[in-house]
């Protein structure tokens, strides 16, 4: 189907934008006639790579706000993004036209009796996670606080309390959604179960979430937590020991032992450790890392601590980690079944270290990441019972390469492009050497988490065999293609 093509807004009138600027209570921002030190700001992202100048950003106030927004972006066939957290690998949050950015919106209200939460759509994951910490409960959220919780649930979601609660997705009790004509739907398993469906894995496909509902789940807020480090001798021992932490240790803690193996490059020397989260006491937690302090970590004295959950995903002790020169970024990810290859494991870190070794200088703070954690509350759920179509037991291999120079975004895309297609090839001859077919209850399930990829990924690999009933949704709720950042989904058949 023939759809007109969406336009950046650089041609309204001075009488359409005091149209929109009328309908809206929040703030219209306008390039080229917005002060700078206001309007430049607003386009800041963690992935500076995505980056782009929109030619009008309204921050709404209201629901309303979103409401009316909508109906201007429908009426002048606007190309439009959503912003959120702004904290993606791919740059949905970003576009040339008209951004509508929720970070005004961000009430949090928690109810202890229903252990609900019902948040905002611009709200982060840690306005959620304090807001419940406060009295003895936790939402499902992801890895780190800044997030926004649109892109985390409508993605999602995988986070520490996956492993003994699910998805964040799996978490969402209902929402409200903004649809393409601005009407304002709720979303749940009693009202248009077919949208909640889409919402919970096919992101922003179907419409802007404006409000979120939560199951929260009761908790201490302390936790056991932190990183060991050791020296680049031992990365061979801390591959081997993947498969005893999981086997041994992460499958017997009844969720409540996440483990990460975390690889990143010092004084060109690949440096191994793992990042460990145990949701109990120290006594205990110390139990399920003793393989790592028998292994002689770096610093095994003040590798973890007892702290609260809030502060595991503060993004604060993760941002020292990425100085600020080096603020592009692409992620991508695939997934090896269990037990993992070893062979497959060294490969893909000796690939990183050659590819880190071609640009020492300005790919210095990259990252590959090994998550082992317990995904059977994951992959409890049926494949077909929500648009995720990443339910399948595996360890996730993510690569983040970084770097700090424009002029290499195309470069390092297309490296880190075939860098898992590598990867991935290796696994599948890995699978065919050991006469391992796709067997399970999650058949159809992807190797990809699409919240951490580069954003050019094919459909099927995104949504796997829940690709069908998206055209369908999508038909219904989104012909026009107005929502197409994130892994758009054409209405067409074909």
């Amino acid at each position: 189907m023939d759809r007109p093509k969406r336009v950046d807004g650089s041609n309204l009138s001075a009488q359409d934008l005091d149209t929109l600027r009328s309908s809206v209570k929040g703030k219209v921002v306008v390039k080229g006639q917005s002060p700078e030190e206001e309007y430049r700001p607003l386009l800041e992202r963690w992935n500076r790579m995505h980056i782009k100048e929109a030619n009008i950003i309204v921050l709404p106030e209201s629901e309303e706000d979103v409401s009316s927004t909508i109906k201007f972006v429908a009426e002048h066939n606007l190309d439009v993004a959503i912003a959120s957290g702004r904290h993606t690998y791919s740059g949905p949050s970003s576009g040339y036209g008209l951004i509508i950015d929720m970070r005004n919106l961000r009430k949090v209200s928690v109810d202890v009796e229903k252990q609900t939460a019902v948040a905002q759509g611009g709200s982060l994951a840690g306005d959620i996670e304090a807001a419940a910490e406060d009295v003895g409960l936790r939402p499902v959220m992801g890895a780190v606080n800044a997030t926004g919780c649109g892109g985390i649930t409508t993605g999602g979601g995988i986070g520490n309390l996956s492993a003994q609660y699910g998805l964040v997705a799996d978490n969402l009790l209902a929402a409200r959604v903004a649809l393409a004509d601005g009407t304002i739907v709720v979303a749940s398993d009693e009202e248009n179960p077919d949208l909640f469906w889409g919402i919970r894995g096919g992101g922003s496909n179907f419409g802007l979430v404006t409000e979120f509902t939560y199951k929260l789940h009761k908790a201490d807020p302390f936790v056991y937590s932190g990183f060991f480090m050791f020296s680049s001798d031992k990365i061979d021992a801390c591959i081997d020991l993947m498969n005893v932490l999981h086997l041994d240790y992460i499958m017997k803690s009844n969720g409540k032992f996440a483990c990460t193996g975390l690889t990143a490059i010092m004084g060109g020397n690949v440096i191994p450790g793992f990042l460990v989260w145990y949701d109990g006491p120290e006594e205990e937690g110390k139990k399920y890392i003793k393989p790592i302090l028998d292994l002689g970590p770096i610093y095994p004295g003040s590798g973890a601590e007892v702290k609260r959950h809030t502060e595991t995903t503060d993004w604060k002790q993760f941002e020292k980690m990425f100085p600020p020169e080096f603020n592009r970024l692409v992620g991508t990810t695939t997934q090896v079944s269990y037990p993992i290859s070893t062979d497959i494991i060294k490969r893909t870190v000796q690939r990183f270290q050659e590819i880190v070794a071609t640009r020492p200088e300005n790919l210095s703070v990259s990252k590959l990441m090994f998550d082992l954690r317990d995904y059977s509350k994951v992959t409890s759920v049926p494949l077909d019972a929500t648009a995720y179509a990443n339910r399948r037991e595996g360890c996730l291999i993510a690569v983040d390469l970084i770097w700090d120079q424009e002029e290499l975004d195309k470069e390092m895309m297309q490296i880190t492009k075939d860098f898992i297609t590598q990867v991935r090839a290796w696994v599948k001859e890995d699978n065919e050497q050991k006469g391992v077919a796709d067997v399970g209850a999650h058949v159809g399930a992807t190797t990809l988490y699409a919240l951490v990829s580069d954003g050019d990924e094919k459909l099927a690999s995104v949504f796997g065999s829940n690709l069908g009933r998206m055209k369908e949704l999508k038909r219904k709720y989104d012909p026009g293609m107005m929502w197409d950042k994130w892994y758009p989904v054409s209405p067409d058949a074909n």
